[in-house]
């Protein structure tokens, strides 16, 4: 196996899909991405009996992330907080508001020329706070807007997909990849 498939770099191609009663939603793509990170936490429980181990139990945790982003717009926010939109550019935050659960999608580039992309299935941002930062002698800094959120498996035990990036591949969320014959 060449090298060139494992060096990764970059990030683009940032989507999500809204989960609603386990159908996904066309996916939307997100400009101006920073960052992705994604952490994911397994437990494993023993039962003893006779002064031994005699069964463990191992299970998915859940797990977090973060994803930076330069801003969002009210369209977004809706989408990924559940905020109530007001005109073309302004959104309403509730005390009430639910953030849905959605497929977080991206992509990375690879040495070899293709890019790797990934589907996280069942992804819930926490809400975000409002920080601004003031110019020093005409200099700006980048504000970056991170976003947390949590990671839960599926029904089907499903936590994330990967695959080369196709042509289609953030057209639809991929829930039931197929291995080819032989695989």
């Amino acid at each position: 196996m060449s090298l060139d498939k494992k060096i990764m770099y970059g990030l683009e191609n940032i989507h999500v899909a809204k989960l609603t009663n386990g159908t996904y939603a066309t996916p939307v793509a997100i400009e101006g991405a920073k960052s992705v990170e994604a952490s994911f936490a397994y437990e494993s429980n023993s039962i003893f009996a006779d002064n031994r181990n005699v069964y463990t139990v191992n299970g998915f945790a859940g797990g977090e992330g973060t994803l930076g982003i330069l801003s969002l717009s009210a369209d977004e926010y809706q989408l990924l907080f559940g905020h109530t939109k007001i005109g073309d550019e302004g959104y309403i935050s509730k005390s009430t508001d639910i953030a849905p659960a959605v497929a977080l999608g991206f992509s990375r580039r690879r040495a070899d020329g293709k890019s790797q992309a990934y589907w996280i299935y069942n992804v819930k941002f926490k809400p975000t706070t409002l920080s601004a930062t003031t110019m020093e002698e005409g200099k700006i800094e980048e504000d970056v807007l991170e976003l947390e959120f949590s990671i839960m498996e599926t029904p089907d035990n499903k936590i994330f997909y990967t695959n080369v990036l196709g042509e289609d591949f953030f057209e639809s969320v991929t829930t039931n990849p197929t291995a080819p014959v032989g695989k």
